[in-house]
């Protein structure tokens, strides 16, 4: 108990003594009335030019204080911004559509003055955007120093994205792994970790079930502003699941005048899909949302599959010192489940499943209250539930899963100098599970509870020019509910156990020339993170366990590497290097390995992963945009604590199950008038797979169990074409070289397919930028 009211009344002090120093509260708009109320207040305004001289509408513009974006803004159709109601200080402008953008040099504004400030974009392939989830209140993407990847909405739309694992698909250090068709259970695995090593959230919210386990396959693309991936731990900001890296899921907001959309689509075997959305800013109130239908009647009986999906996002701020946001995800599903039917040897014992189904209820809910006290200080605080139920039919019954997370988080934010800005603050998550064949002496299935007390701090300083540095800890106290023995007598009573752990993260970018677009050389970035990430056990493990103190499984991880623009920033060349170590991972003991410990499980197995990632981002003229991303990875599982060996039928020194050595992705899309062509494509070395009906219970019955899954080629192109009045036909062929390939063993992907469709926007957007 002591070290608990020690670190909060260290956390009080600090939060009260500190300078205080904030500028006005992020990414909101004002509306007249407030800023009438401020006639004294400085501001900032002036109007986003293209390459060409011509007003941009609907370029956004981000305006910065002190390290962290404040506010945002859309411009309107003079293409015209301003910011009210500031403080005096020195600011920072970053202004970005696709393919072009633009950051300033620092303005500096005076009490009570009007700065007019243009932005003239530049072709660039540097995208100048905030990256809400690479620290907390947000960063400019080449001011830290953590390995980021975000995928924007157009390009999103450009590949003919249905789900969230369509987006992921070819990012750097990001393997996805479907085992089957659409609905099927989808997996990522970044820099070699485990598939639940990853931190999944949809507008911040945490979604992942208790101990990590998610699939992506639930989740659809419509609706998604931008898909933010953060690789390497980031349990110092988000605390547990985030061992491996961050997936952040940003939904459409409301900004500028109302905009509607729907679009229609049809294609092969039977797959239909509708969405439709809006998005608006009205007197303060800002409101977007989006609703989704896909069906698909599948290759083989009982492949069907059904998925509806909504957001809405809402806030509201009639006061420039107070902002109120709501966010909503709702998703249900339903998948057939007919098991594996390709090229797995032991199909022809199992057959083809048909009965097997899984419906899925997904929804989460966030409240967030923010409060500007003084000009330089802001208080935020969030709240958010999260359920996913699962219901499982099966030949032996049904079954089910039911998982509940509720998070309350809050932060103060304080600019310590305009070259200083430290957040602190204090987070309580509790989750729950329940499921069938977790039960008590009774042999009726419980809840089990779990609850995690939380204090974190972050810094983020700007020594010079050069430097940004972002260090950060964060302390857990997890306390795990007592489990009632079973009624087999496999699992006796477990008392409550608790667990504290800190992890410490420090990320660095060093600008080591110039950058500027005078440069045709353009710039060298130097960066490189170190962190650690926990994952506390899953309710499986500890449902079926004799062991009263399980920890959560730990990474501890770094990288480096070096980005290089070229030709006016045109081109930009990033490698990283990267190396993780896991260790405490639970495994279950038996026959030689009894002896390492007195119980059934423990956490005695470790394994590595290190590798490298190259990306490539091109835009050589304003028609033609091409990225591409190469990933090296090297997995290794490690001697059992305390033994020489793994358990049976692995190896020491084997490659980590579904983890590539070799993997490649690319996305080319070209611009003429009013069409758009759209070339991208994945590739995949070969993997070591599992015998997918039993897995390592195939070798004990005689079968074989491991297998080598070779590699793959994944070929996509499409088109879309804008008619007069808002309407777009869009089209697209998957699968274009008619590969057969698995990338689960046993689950055959599918063959050539074509998808298309017509879209229809009121009022009717303007012409792309590079389209002329």
């Amino acid at each position: 108990m002591r070290p608990r009211i020690s670190l909060l009344f260290l956390l009080s002090a600090v939060l009260i003594s500190a300078p205080i120093s904030f500028a006005q509260e992020s990414g909101k708009t004002k509306t007249a009335s407030s800023r009438e109320s401020n006639t004294h207040s400085a501001a900032i305004e002036g109007t986003v030019f293209d390459p060409s001289g011509r007003p941009v509408a609907r370029a956004r513009v981000s305006l910065f204080f002190s390290l962290a974006p404040i506010e945002e803004r859309l411009t309107d159709t003079q293409g015209q911004y301003k910011f009210t109601a500031l403080a005096s200080g020195n600011y920072e402008l970053a202004a970005t559509v696709p393919g072009f953008s633009k950051l300033s040099a620092r303005v500096e504004l005076k009490a009570g003055e009007t700065r007019k400030e243009d932005l003239h974009l530049e072709l660039s392939a540097v995208q100048q955007e905030v990256v809400v989830s690479a620290s907390l209140g947000g960063a400019l993407a080449p001011q830290t120093g953590s390995s980021v990847s975000v995928i924007g909405r157009q390009e999103i739309e450009d590949r003919g994205a249905q789900t969230t694992s369509d987006v992921l698909r070819g990012s750097p250090g990001v393997e996805i792994n479907q085992t089957g068709r659409r609905g099927a259970v989808t997996s990522a695995f970044i820099r070699g970790g485990n598939s639940n090593y990853n931190l999944l959230m949809m507008d911040g919210v945490p979604l992942n079930d208790f101990g990590g386990g998610f699939t992506l396959a639930p989740l659809p693309a419509d609706g998604v502003e931008r898909v933010e991936v953060i690789r390497g731990p980031q349990s110092a900001l988000y605390g547990s699941n985030a061992v491996a890296g961050v997936i952040n899921l940003v939904s459409r907001r409301g900004e500028g005048p109302p905009q509607f959309s729907f679009l229609a689509e049809g294609g092969s075997f039977g797959t239909r899909r509708f969405a439709g959305g809006g998005a608006g800013l009205t007197h303060g109130f800002n409101w977007a949302f989006n609703l989704s239908r896909l069906d698909t009647h599948g290759v083989v009986p009982n492949d069907n599959y059904w998925n509806q999906a909504s957001t809405v996002s809402l806030g509201y701020s009639r006061s420039p010192r107070r902002q109120f946001s709501f966010h909503f995800f709702g998703n249900a599903n339903d998948a057939g489940e007919p098991g594996p039917y390709g090229s797995d040897p032991d199909q022809l014992f199992f057959g083809l499943d048909t009965v097997s189904r899984a419906h899925q209820n997904l929804f989460s809910y966030q409240a967030s209250y923010s409060e500007q006290f003084s000009a330089r200080f802001r208080q935020v605080t969030t709240v958010s539930v999260a359920t996913n139920r699962f219901i499982f039919h099966s030949p032996f019954g049904d079954s089910f899963t039911k998982n509940l997370r509720v998070v309350t988080n809050t932060r103060s934010e304080i600019a310590v100098s305009e070259r200083d800005f430290f957040v602190a603050g204090f987070e309580f998550d509790h989750e729950q599970f329940q499921n069938t064949f977790v039960t008590d002496a009774n042999n009726v299935p419980f809840a089990l509870p779990r609850a995690n007390y939380a204090f974190f701090a972050e810094n983020r300083w700007n020594p010079g020019g050069r430097w940004f540095i972002n260090t950060g800890v964060r302390v857990d106290f997890i306390r795990t509910a007592s489990l009632p023995a079973d009624a087999f007598g496999s699992r006796p009573f477990l008392p409550a156990s608790s667990v504290v752990q800190a992890n410490p993260r420090v990320s660095i970018a060093y600008l080591a020339r110039g950058g500027d677009r005078g440069s045709a050389l353009g710039g060298t970035r130097v960066h490189g993170s170190f962190g650690t990430g926990i994952r506390p056990p899953d309710g499986f493990e500890l449902g079926f366990t004799n062991n009263p103190a399980l920890k959560p499984e730990r990474t501890i991880s770094f990288d480096a590497g070096v980005e290089q623009r070229f030709w006016r920033e045109r081109m930009v060349f990033d490698a990283t290097y990267f190396f993780n170590r896991f260790k405490d991972q639970i495994v279950t003991l038996g026959g030689t390995f009894q002896n390492l410990s007195t119980f059934s499980s423990a956490n005695l197995a470790n394994a590595r992963a290190q590798g490298l990632e190259t990306s490539l981002r091109l835009r050589p003229i304003r028609s033609l945009e091409i990225s591409g991303q190469y990933t090296w990875l090297n997995t290794d599982i490690l001697a059992l604590d305390g033994a020489t060996g793994v358990q049976s039928p692995f190896q020491v020194g084997q490659p980590l199950l579904r983890r590539p050595h070799s993997s490649a992705g690319f996305n080319v899309t070209w611009l003429h008038r009013q069409l758009m062509l759209n070339l991208n494509g994945s590739i995949r070395g070969a993997v070591l797979d599992l015998e997918p009906n039993l897995g390592n219970f195939a070798c004990i019955l005689g079968f074989q169990c491991l297998f080598r899954n070779p590699g793959y080629a994944l070929l996509n192109g499409g088109f879309a074409y804008r008619l007069p009045g808002g309407v777009e036909i869009y089209g697209r062929l998957n699968n274009l070289l008619n590969r057969r390939y698995e990338e689960s063993f046993g689950f055959p992907a599918l063959r050539l397919n074509f998808m298309a469709g017509i879209k229809f926007h009121f009022p009717a957007e303007g012409a792309r930028p590079g389209s002329k």
